[in-house]
C-alpha cells in the first residue's frame, strides 16, 4: 500500500528521508502541472500536496518554527490556487455517484440540466485555471519549495524527530472523532478527514519499519478517509452555486437530489464514525509506544546490516 517513493528507508537518516520524499513529491506535482488541462491531473497535484503537507507535520517538532512556517505556507498557497477547479470536478463525481438513484426519481430532462450545469461550471473553471496560467504559478510556488526544504536541518533525529508529529496526528484526529460525533457538522467531519488523512500518509512513510501491521492500519484510515472525503463532496455537490441556480428552476427535481444526499451522508458518517470508534480506541501514547518498538527493531537491524553503530538515526 506504500505510494511509490513515498516512504522512509532502512539506510538513510530522517533528515534524508525527509529531503529525498519531499523532493520526489514536489517533482512528481510538477510533472502532473503540464497536464492540468486534465480535471484529474488538479486533483492528482493537490493529492502532491497533501503528501507533502504530511511529510512536513511528521518532522514539525524538529524544525525551526521559520522553516515549518515558510514551507508549509508554499504549499497552502499552491493548494487554494487549485482549489476551485477541484472542487467544480469533485461536485459533477458525486452527482454520477447518485446518478442511478436519482434517474429513477427525476424527470430525464430535469436530470439531464442539472448535470449540464455541473458540468458547464467545471469545464469553465478548468479553463480559467489554464487561461490565468495558474499550473505556472504553482509550479513556481513547489520548486521555491523544494529550495527552501532542501536547506532545512533537523533539531533531532531519529525517533525523536518524527515521534512528537505521530502523537499529534493521531491524537487530533482522536480529537477529531469525538467532535464529529457530538456535533455532526459538515465542518467537524471535514476537519477529523484532514487529521486522518495526515496519519494515513505519514504512516504510509513508515511503512517498512513492519509492512504487516502498518498496511493494516493504513488500509483502515485509506477507507476512513475514502468514507468522509464522500460526505465532504456531497455537502460541497448541495452548495454549489450552479446547484443554487437549478433548484429556482426544478424544485421537484432539486427536493428529491437533496433527500438522496441527506440519506447517503447520513449513511457515510454512520460508517465512519463505527471505524473511528475501533481505529481511535487507544490512546496516542499507547498507539506511538507501540510505533516506537516497530522503529527501534527496524533502526536496530539496520546497524547489524551496515556492520557499524550509529548509522541509524
Amino acid at each position: 500500500m506504500g505510494i511509490m517513493g513515498f516512504e522512509f528507508k532502512r539506510r538513510e537518516s530522517v533528515r534524508q528521508a525527509l529531503k529525498r520524499c519531499g523532493q520526489k513529491r514536489s517533482e512528481q506535482a510538477s510533472r502532473t502541472l503540464a497536464d492540468c488541462a486534465r480535471t484529474e491531473a488538479v486533483h492528482e497535484v493537490r493529492k502532491n500536496i497533501k503528501q507533502l503537507r504530511a511529510l512536513l507535520r511528521l518532522v514539525r517538532s524538529a524544525m525551526k518554527q521559520s522553516d515549518y512556517k515558510g514551507c508549509s505556507e508554499l504549499l497552502r498557497e499552491a493548494a487554494g490556487c487549485l482549489a476551485a477547479a477541484r472542487d467544480t470536478h469533485v461536485t459533477l463525481s458525486a452527482l454520477d455517484g447518485l446518478a442511478g438513484q436519482l434517474e429513477s426519481q427525476v424527470s430525464p430532462p430535469s436530470f439531464r440540466v442539472l448535470k449540464n450545469t455541473l458540468a458547464t461550471d467545471c469545464h469553465r473553471r478548468q479553463a480559467e485555471l489554464c487561461r490565468a496560467h495558474v499550473p505556472e504559478k504553482v509550479d513556481c510556488l513547489l520548486r521555491k519549495f523544494s529550495r527552501e526544504l532542501a536547506s532545512v536541518e533537523l533539531k533531532h533525529s531519529g525517533w525523536r524527530a518524527i515521534g512528537p508529529g505521530l502523537h499529534r496526528s493521531y491524537r487530533e484526529g482522536r480529537q477529531g472523532y469525538d467532535l464529529a460525533r457530538r456535533s455532526e457538522t459538515p465542518r467537524h467531519f471535514h476537519q477529523w478527514r484532514k487529521r486522518a488523512k495526515d496519519l494515513f500518509y505519514q504512516i504510509g512513510l513508515l511503512r517498512r519499519i513492519w509492512p504487516e501491521q502498518m498496511c493494516a492500519a493504513q488500509a483502515e484510515l485509506e477507507q476512513l478517509t475514502e468514507y468522509l472525503g464522500n460526505d465532504h463532496d456531497l455537502f460541497l455537490l448541495t452548495e454549489a452555486s450552479s446547484l443554487k441556480r437549478f433548484r429556482k428552476k426544478a424544485g421537484p427535481a432539486a427536493a428529491a437530489l437533496q433527500a438522496l444526499v441527506d440519506a447517503r451522508q447520513r449513511e457515510l458518517r454512520a460508517q465512519a464514525l463505527t471505524l473511528g470508534a475501533k481505529f481511535y480506541e487507544e490512546k496516542a501514547s499507547k498507539f506511538c509506544k507501540r510505533l516506537r518498538q516497530y522503529w527501534r527493531k527496524w533502526r536496530r537491524e539496520t546497524r547489524v546490516l551496515v556492520g557499524r553503530p550509529g548509522v541509524a538515526s
